[in-house]
C-alpha cells in the first residue's frame, strides 16, 4: 500500500510517501514563503525521491484541519485534485492525530496543542493509543487545570514551543519534543492514514471537506 501524505496546516509544510507503514521519502519546508508556491515542489521532490508517480499510489491522505485556514484549504484541494487525477481515493487526517503519531508509541500522556489565536489552544491527547482529551478548541489554562489527566504529558504542536512556560508553570513536569519531531509532519499523516486505510476510512476526492474545528473569523462576522 503506497500513500501520499501532505499537511499545510502551519507555517511549515511537508510532503512524504510511505509503503506498507515505511516511510520512503519526506520533503520539509519550513522557508517562510507561501504554501501554494511551494506545496507541489514538495510533493514532486517527495515522489521523485521515492521512484514513484502519482499514478502508484493506493491513497492520498492531507492533513485535513484543525490548523490555518489559508493552509487546509490549499492542503485539501491539492490532496483532491491529484486523488482525482490518478482516480484514487483519499484519506483525511486529523492534524492533533497527525501530531501526538509524532511522539511514537508508549504508555505516557502526549498533547497535541496548537495556537488557535483568541487565547484559545486546538488541542487533542492520547495515553497509550487511548483518547484522555478529545478535540476541542479551550482556552489553554482550562486544558492545563481542568481537562487533562495528571500526571506528566508530552506536548507537541507550534503551541508548545510557543507557551512553554506558561505550561510549566502549570504542568511542572511537562515534557517537550524537539523541534523537528514538534511541528507538523507528512510522514505522521502518513502514519496515521495507513491505520484508517486499514480501516476503510476512504473517501471520493469530491467528498473530502476542510476540517476548521471553528469558524473563521469572516464567518464570525456574517453572523453579526
Amino acid at each position: 500500500m503506497k500513500l501520499l501524505g501532505m499537511d499545510t496546516t502551519g507555517n511549515t509544510l511537508s510532503a512524504a510517501v510511505s509503503e506498507d507503514g515505511r516511510l520512503l521519502s519526506e520533503i520539509y519546508l519550513d522557508t517562510g514563503k507561501k504554501h501554494s508556491q511551494t506545496l507541489m515542489l514538495a510533493v514532486d521532490g517527495a515522489l521523485r525521491a521515492a521512484g514513484l508517480k502519482p499514478g502508484d499510489m493506493d491513497a492520498f491522505a492531507v492533513a485535513a484541519g484543525p490548523g490555518s485556514f489559508t493552509g487546509i484549504r490549499i492542503g485539501t484541494a491539492a490532496c483532491a485534485a491529484m486523488a482525482h487525477g490518478a482516480g484514487k481515493p483519499v484519506i483525511a487526517v486529523n492534524t492533533l492525530d497527525a501530531l501526538v503519531e509524532n511522539a511514537g508509541t508508549g504508555n505516557d500522556t502526549v498533547c497535541a496543542v496548537m495556537d488557535a489565536r483568541r487565547g484559545e489552544v486546538y488541542t487533542l491527547a492520547k495515553r497509550g493509543g487511548e483518547l484522555v482529551v478529545g478535540e476541542c478548541a479551550v482556552p489553554l489554562i482550562t486544558l492545563l487545570t481542568e481537562l487533562l489527566p495528571e500526571g506528566p504529558a508530552a506536548f507537541v504542536g507550534d503551541a508548545a514551543e510557543r507557551f512553554q512556560n506558561k505550561i510549566l508553570e502549570y504542568r511542572p513536569d511537562s515534557l517537550f519534543l524537539p523541534q523537528q519531531f514538534s511541528l507538523q509532519r507528512a510522514s505522521s499523516v502518513c502514519a496515521v492514514a495507513a491505520r484508517l486505510y486499514g480501516q476503510g476510512a476512504l473517501l471520493r476526492y469530491d467528498e473530502l471537506e476542510p476540517h476548521y474545528l471553528r469558524e473563521s473569523q469572516a464567518e464570525r462576522l456574517k453572523k453579526r
